[in-house]
């Protein structure tokens, strides 16, 4: 069975792209949820900067927030289609356009691959919020709005799009959540969090993991600057969390792996903490005492911070730790971080806030 995953346009694939280009061109058919790839043959560069630009702006009535994305195969590494998603929407687009944007390219059609991709936009959406999404789909593209209706798309208009399209155009709804629990099977065809690095392999948190995390969150001198040590109760329950956040989320705290034995020595990753009151993403990390001091942390947090810097649209990444926590200060300090602020804290005394932001990194 074919995996695939979603890969952030990067200039390592400008050849591939341009390619892209062509051979839509060459079978005479629309290169949607591109987001003006098409538009910019001759300047792959100047398209991958505007397409960074997008995932910052403030919605108007000109532009709105969007991700860009290469739905990519495992198996060969070939850019096999792409998907363009809206973070929020103008009245325009709520008229015409939607949040999605997505295609297959010529070559690759007829293999059910736009379901996934489809999928895979859907995962993206539900980790920034977008309860309902809107979309269309020419009527004479049946192909486009059966894949909408695959994954629990409802009709909610046919009309004649005078604007855009100048052709019959049919609009669905996608209840996000409900679609991603009724197709969860389809994470099969789903390429797992990996992450590499020199010495280290992040993966998601399986159950089987559990007697190689008890080894470090039941480590009292470890978790001498948590509000706790953990039972076998409560290792369960944080990798039964960390994978529903893989689901949510597309991310969450993930084991740590020696890539020469694959031997897991800890956790790391990000999650969402509430810091002195607000929501933000945070980076952390747990490792088993005999592999500390080893810069194990400092690498697996570095791999953290340059993933979330280039496949979310976070402003910046945090680090919080009881102000006691000495080692997670320096770890944080390590990646580029530096302090940000102390504040009273009920579970920590006071908790010692580090961060990181996107224009320093």
């Amino acid at each position: 069975m074919e995996r695939f995953y979603l890969e952030v346009p990067g200039i390592e694939r400008k050849e591939e792209a341009l390619e892209l280009i062509r051979e839509y061109a060459e079978d005479g058919s629309k290169m949607n949820g591109a987001g003006g790839l098409n538009k910019h043959p001759e300047d792959y560069e100047g398209w991958l900067k505007m397409t960074d630009e997008y995932n910052f702006l403030t919605p108007d009535e000109k532009r709105v927030p969007a991700r860009e994305f290469f739905f990519v195969r495992e198996s060969d590494r070939r850019i096999v289609g792409m998907i363009n998603i809206r973070i929020a929407l103008n009245e325009r687009l709520r008229a015409h356009g939607g949040h999605i944007g997505y295609s297959i390219r010529p070559s690759e059609r007829g293999k059910g691959y736009n379901k996934v991709n489809l999928y895979l936009g859907l995962k993206i959406c539900n980790q920034y919020g977008i309860e309902t999404v809107l979309m269309d789909a020419d009527l004479e593209n049946p192909a486009s709005w059966k894949t909408m209706e695959s994954l629990g798309g409802i009709r909610v208009r046919e009309f004649f799009d005078e604007v855009d399209a100048h052709c019959m155009v049919v609009d669905y709804e996608i209840d996000t959540k409900k679609a991603l629990a009724e197709h969860a099977w389809l994470e099969e065809m789903v390429v797992p969090f990996r992450l590499e690095t020199e010495r280290l392999i992040l993966r998601e948190l399986q159950p089987s993991d559990y007697d190689a995390l008890y080894a470090v969150l039941a480590d009292s001198d470890i978790m001498q600057h948590y509000p706790y040590t953990f039972d076998e109760k409560r290792v369960h329950g944080w990798i039964e969390r960390n994978r529903a956040r893989y689901h949510q989320y597309g991310f969450g705290l993930f084991a740590v792996c020696l890539k020469e034995t694959g031997e897991m020595i800890g956790d790391c990753g990000m999650t969402f903490q509430n810091i002195d009151g607000e929501t933000l993403p945070e980076i952390g990390y747990h490792f088993r005492a005999d592999m500390q001091r080893k810069g194990y942390a400092k690498e697996a947090a570095a791999a953290v911070r340059d993933w979330a810097f280039k496949n979310t649209s976070f402003k910046a990444l945090y680090s919080y730790c009881k102000h006691t926590n000495v080692p997670s200060m320096k770890t944080a300090e390590s990646i580029g971080m530096h302090f940000w602020k102390e504040y009273p804290d009920t579970d920590n005394d006071i908790s010692h806030v580090s961060v990181i932001f996107r224009e320093n990194y």
